[in-house]
């Protein structure tokens, strides 16, 4: 039935032009490929998690990849191995596996900071993937295209209404990705954009806590090739308070590890 239900939509045009008024990004090439996945695999689970639940769909097509390439990866696919100190790296990846599974019934603050290149990104979309095929809804959001969409904005109404879905969706989503902290210039830079994305980041993360009760509402892993303590610089307080973990077990450092990148 839920086969039958999705392909009715696919081809119903009227359908699809209701799917893009509520910002599903039906003609994405991505959400093609998902589509024609679910039809192969014919497993009810794939079928809600990798593209048929409409709340899937309108996260996936608000994510903000570097360089528009989507990325992916699993905890199988990262390698200990690849690094000098593999006992540390396991170490790393053993911990990330286990806070990932409590995860599921707990939102959690995550950060992995450390040089470019050695693996945080992958680790972080490891940690998404799980959680998404546990039944959460996931975003992945690179800094540097947060700030480029943040400069479209100011000159298109298209840009400046996709942002706003994006603010939102990022609000919202069980389970965000931030990645590339920092690059953005944050509250020490004299560009107007900068502060406005740190405005917005402040509401973002205060959205993601429950001040209520002190507590995570929303899991938030967050990579950056800079350290806590100097993120503290870039940004201001509050922001990093309610953004990034207190606890040091919820802190990955991968400042020991070499650039794996050719």
């Amino acid at each position: 039935m839920a086969l039958q239900a999705i392909g009715n939509i696919l081809a119903n045009p009227k359908m699809l032009d209701i799917f893009r008024q509520h910002g599903v990004d039906v003609d994405h090439p991505a959400l093609c490929k998902m589509q024609a996945h679910i039809y192969k695999s014919k497993t009810a689970k794939e079928i809600q998690i990798a593209g048929g639940g409409a709340k899937y769909i309108v996260f996936d097509s608000l994510s903000l990849w570097e360089g528009k390439k989507k990325l992916s990866s699993t905890f199988d696919r990262w390698d200990p191995g690849m690094q000098d100190n593999q006992k540390e790296a396991q170490h790393i990846k053993s911990n990330a596996m286990s806070i990932t599974k409590s995860m599921i019934n707990r939102p959690k603050k995550i950060v992995m900071y450390g040089k470019p290149g050695t693996g945080k990104t992958a680790l972080a979309l490891a940690m998404m993937h799980y959680l998404r095929m546990n039944g959460k809804t996931t975003m992945f959001v690179s800094s540097t295209e947060l700030v480029s969409l943040f400069w479209q904005s100011y000159k298109y109404k298209d840009a400046q209404d996709r942002k706003e879905k994006v603010l939102d969706a990022m609000q919202s989503v069980d389970v965000l990705v931030l990645d590339d902290l920092g690059t953005e210039g944050g509250v020490n830079s004299d560009k107007p954009v900068q502060k406005d994305v740190q405005q917005a980041l402040e509401q973002i993360a205060t959205a993601r806590y429950d001040t209520d009760h002190n507590r995570v509402a929303k899991s938030t892993i967050v990579t950056t090739n800079n350290t806590p303590d100097e993120l503290s610089i870039i940004y201001n307080g509050k922001l990093i308070s309610r953004l990034l973990p207190h606890s040091l077990a919820y802190r990955f450092d991968f400042s020991d590890f070499r650039d794996l990148r050719e």
